[in-house]
Order: structure tokens, then C-alpha cells, then sequence
């Protein structure tokens, strides 16, 4: 059954075109309230338009190219989240639309380096069926913080096989975006 839901979740991610990462994640920064530095003037203008017009299932299949996550199983979950820059189920209660943080679960990106090395170090073994992601960290600046900034949590709940964390990703998503469009940005 869950190899069904992965395929499911597989291919609403591959309908429509997705964004380069560079661009997918300046849009999930702008949509937290961050800047992209590293956007071209011209591709800030374009990301903005797209937040303005495209539909929220359309935005979190616009990024959900910019990483990959990888399954796994960990033998202690909590000793091998803290060198992870977490997101996803982890702080989902970040959000506020009333998910919990699954603390039972590995969900997060490296810092740097290769996932299967991180793993290894951190007693984890690679299964398709496992609830444990890490994420390839593809992001174009180093990034220090504990948790990923809100859009991005949300854009990876939003590809999640369980209904409960898809619904409450593109809610969150909706929420952003709602927010965003308030202050209109130039």
C-alpha cells in the first residue's frame, strides 16, 4: 500500500513543469518573507508573477524538483535528526494548521555533504519502505537555522504520502501565499 501512495505522490509531482532549484527555492524564501539573494532581478519578477497567478497545487509542483528526498530507517530517530536541518513532519506544528511535530520520524536536509554518508554515520539503512527522509540540500546559499523557513516545510508536506500532512502542506502553502499577497511586494 505504500508503495501505491509513493507512485501516487510521484506522479502528481511530475505533471506540469517544474521550476530549476535556484528558482524553485526563491520562491519557497520570497514566500516566507525572505530574499533570494542569488535571483537575477528578472527572475524575481517572474517568481513574484507566478506566486500572484498559479494555483497552490501548481506551486508546490513548481519546487517539488529543487531536492530529493531519500528513505530510510533509523534506529533511533531523535539521535539522528539534531545534525539535520529539519523540516517536513518534524516541525510540521510550525505551520499553524494543526499538525504535530512527528518527533518518531527522521524528516530533514543536510547541511552539506552526501546523504547515504550521513546516514551511515547516524545508524540508518536505506529502505523504500521507510518513514525517515533526508533531503538533499540543493539549496544555492548556506543556510545556519535549526528548522527550514515555513514554505519550504510546507512544500515538502505537500508531497507527502499520507493525506493528512498533504492536506496541511498546501493549506500552509495557501496560507503564505495569502499572506504574501497582502503586503504585495514589488
Amino acid at each position: 500500500l505504500s508503495s501505491v501512495l509513493r507512485y501516487e505522490s510521484a506522479a502528481r509531482r511530475g505533471k506540469g513543469r517544474t521550476l530549476d532549484s535556484a528558482t524553485a527555492w526563491g520562491l519557497l524564501w520570497e514566500l516566507s518573507g525572505l530574499r533570494a539573494g542569488w535571483l537575477a532581478p528578472r527572475t524575481r519578477a517572474r517568481v513574484r508573477a507566478r506566486l500572484r497567478d498559479a494555483d497552490i497545487e501548481d506551486l508546490a509542483r513548481a519546487v517539488s524538483g529543487r531536492t530529493r528526498p531519500h528513505r530510510f530507517r533509523a534506529a533511533n530517530a531523535p539521535k539522528a535528526m539534531p545534525d539535520l536541518i529539519a523540516a517536513g513532519a518534524a516541525v510540521a506544528s510550525r505551520l499553524g494548521v494543526g499538525l504535530m511535530d512527528d518527533t518518531r520520524r527522521v524528516s530533514g536536509y543536510v547541511r552539506g555533504g552526501d546523504v547515504s554518508a550521513y546516514a551511515e554515520t547516524h545508524f540508518m539503512v536505506a529502505s523504500t519502505s521507510g518513514h525517515d527522509l533526508i533531503y538533499e540540500n540543493t539549496l544555492p546559499i548556506a543556510y545556519e537555522g535549526d528548522a527550514m523557513p515555513g514554505a519550504v516545510i510546507a512544500a515538502d508536506l505537500a508531497t507527502s504520502v499520507d493525506t493528512r500532512e498533504r492536506s496541511g502542506g498546501l493549506r500552509a502553502l495557501a496560507d503564505l501565499r495569502a499572506a504574501w499577497l497582502s503586503i504585495k511586494p514589488t
